[in-house]
């Protein structure tokens, strides 16, 4: 990792760079993927529909192998000052997502702020009828956007209302977008807070097949501000493990992760019964 990519990244909040995985890797997360996709079975994933499946690494290999390659947490460890990257998030596309300019803070944040990032892996060559990401270079240094840096309604907790704020704010800042027309084997990171989004696909026959992987840094706390409504929701993300990560993935997470989502329900309702088990046992507290 050279000073002048340091500071490419540092000032313009991505990188692309050549991953060096070699196309067999490729090929065969591609096989396993099909194999998810057809089978519709989605027992040993987070989440799965046509064009999106969530966590394959848990039943591929190769993807696993993606989300951990060594080359890709060594340039992640230099980008963020020596900090472990570590990674809890794979999601495996069909085709271009079309999804609205966000920042991916508003999903999993960070104390300190920012130590989060994305990487995203071309598993086939993207070209601009295939939809593809669409990022808004130095957008990463505007402060912090939560709902109420946002001024919008910290109980509502409206999605929708986040992206019209976001989409005003693009149409004042001074950038132009970006698109990622980048080849097969290639990663773009980005940071925390790059707005960046999924271009129109122009030609809907056209697949743009990929594969993004979320990871955080290790001496953080982490807290979802989607889920954050009196008080911050810290949480436990569900690890990717690889050797020297000194983090570890239990087959029963995602049943945990469906207890904790239906208590955090019931805090709604009963707030003072809520708080007192996610406090006294699942070890989340206030800010």
């Amino acid at each position: 990792m050279s000073a002048t990519q340091r500071a490419f990244f540092e000032d313009n909040g991505f990188l692309i760079l050549d991953s060096g995985i070699e196309a067999e890797v490729l090929d065969r997360a591609l096989s396993d993927l099909d194999k998810v996709w057809e089978s519709g079975v989605t027992r040993d994933v987070t989440y799965l529909d046509g064009n999106r499946v969530q966590d394959a690494w848990r039943v591929s290999g190769a993807v696993k192998e993606i989300a951990t390659r060594r080359f890709v947490l060594d340039v992640l460890r230099d980008l963020y000052n020596n900090a472990k990257p570590l990674p809890f998030q794979t999601l495996n596309f069909r085709a271009g997502t079309e999804q609205m300019v966000h920042a991916d803070t508003i999903h999993f944040n960070s104390e300190p702020y920012g130590m989060m990032c994305g990487v995203w892996l071309a598993l086939e060559d993207v070209g601009p009828e295939q939809g593809p990401l669409v990022y808004y270079p130095g957008s990463q240094k505007m402060p912090e956007q939560n709902f109420p840096e946002l001024g919008l309604d910290l109980e509502r907790h409206d999605y929708s209302d986040y992206e019209q704020v976001v989409g005003s704010m693009l149409t004042q800042l001074d950038v132009k977008p970006v698109y990622g027309h980048i080849k097969r084997g290639q990663i773009l990171i980005w940071s925390a807070g790059l707005l960046h989004g999924g271009s129109p696909q122009i030609d809907k026959r056209l697949s743009r097949h990929s594969q993004v992987t979320h990871y955080y840094f290790d001496q953080c706390r982490y807290w979802r501000p989607l889920h954050s409504y009196n008080h911050r929701h810290y949480f436990r993300p569900n690890w990717i493990p690889y050797e020297g990560s000194g983090r570890f993935f239990f087959p029963w997470t995602p049943v945990f992760n469906n207890i904790v989502r239906h208590l955090w329900n019931l805090g709604n309702a009963r707030p003072s019964l809520y708080e007192h088990v996610r406090d006294r046992f699942l070890g989340f507290r206030k800010r």
